[in-house]
């Protein structure tokens, strides 16, 4: 049993808010220093990408981005990830409120219930599995079984990254591999701190358990970059909205479902409780969806032509709608 008990996991509850938040305002500042580079010239994801690279706007957002990910592993590393990794939801209503913001749209009824859904769905998703998870230790034929499935996701991540084009599957395939990748992270993080703790130490160790661990921190490392790439070429296609529900429906379902699955951490319970699971998982995707739909970058792309032209000035740097709304209820009831 790792040393840190059920009083550390509404800390790491929080500590997975303020991330969520902080990779909010960070996606926005590179998503709009990668738009930026993209032009009717210059449209490779790729060569966006690499082009925004050198700008100040981006280097903030990746400083954000990295502290939100070191609270993160924080997080996975004091309590379940099928605890924490929900909580990424709240960066979609972050990022939806920063584009209100600067595109100074009005919050519409469709948003602001969306958001209310999104928001209500997760906190009783979290609120519900707080009761049944619990804190496990996996054992080496669970580590490998992990390893196994990180393995065969980058490469299926590799394949997809080579394409030239394809918004919705460099979406879909980074949030698989970033739930992958919350799984190992919060395996290696909880022996960490099980070792800082005085607890069995396997990290030092010379057994099967310590090349498990060894290879999931080879496999999450890569996964972490080639995930951020396929982020960061989805950015060039599409709306941050867009990448960010992709990345809030299928990561914390995925880490679930790898968590439940592979890693143990639900204890049986009702069929109750299981229905209540997975109608909050279900209204949480039909709010994304929503907000998604009714995002500010959607609603100014749909303004008349004959409104001033002072109104597109914010346009490009923040949302690139062509039917981000569709796309996304095709996603969610895909899951």
């Amino acid at each position: 049993m790792p040393p840190y008990g059920e009083r550390m996991h509404v800390f790491a509850v929080f500590l997975a808010a303020v991330s969520a938040i902080g990779l909010a305002v960070g996606t926005h500042l590179q998503h709009g220093a990668v738009r930026s580079q993209t032009t009717p010239t210059a449209a490779s994801p790729r060569a966006a990408v690499l082009n925004a690279l050198r700008r100040p706007s981006w280097l903030l957002g990746m400083g954000i981005i990295t502290a939100s990910t070191i609270l993160s592993i924080v997080a996975l590393g004091l309590a379940p990830v099928a605890l924490v990794q929900p909580i990424g939801a709240l960066s979609l209503v972050g990022a939806t409120l920063i584009s209100a913001r600067v595109l100074r749209v009005r919050l519409n009824r469709g948003l602001v219930g969306g958001i209310g859904l999104a928001v209500l769905s997760v906190g009783a998703f979290v609120g519900l599995s707080s009761g049944y998870v619990r804190d496990v230790r996996p054992a080496g034929t669970e580590l490998f079984a992990l390893a196994g499935l990180m393995l065969a996701m980058l490469v299926a991540a590799a394949i997809v990254a080579r394409a030239s084009h394809g918004h919705l599957a460099r979406v879909i395939t980074a949030g698989v591999l970033f739930g992958t990748v919350a799984a190992a992270v919060h395996i290696v993080a909880s022996e960490v701190i099980a070792c800082l703790s005085g607890e069995a130490c396997r990290v030092v160790s010379l057994s099967g358990d310590l090349l498990a661990l060894g290879t999931l921190l080879v496999l999450l490392l890569l996964g972490s970059m080639l995930g951020a790439w396929l982020v960061q070429t989805a950015y060039a296609s599409g709306p941050p909205e867009t990448v960010l529900a992709g990345l809030t429906v299928i990561d914390p379902i995925v880490a679930v479902l790898v968590g439940a699955a592979i890693l143990g951490e639900y204890v049986i319970m009702p069929m109750s409780v299981v229905l209540a699971l997975a109608f909050a998982g279900i209204a949480a995707c039909v709010g994304i969806a929503v907000i998604v739909r009714h995002h500010p970058g959607h609603v100014r792309a749909t303004t008349p032509r004959n409104q001033p032209p002072a109104s597109q000035e914010h346009t490009a740097p923040v949302a690139d709608s062509s039917g981000p709304g569709a796309s996304m209820v095709l996603e969610c009831r895909s899951r």
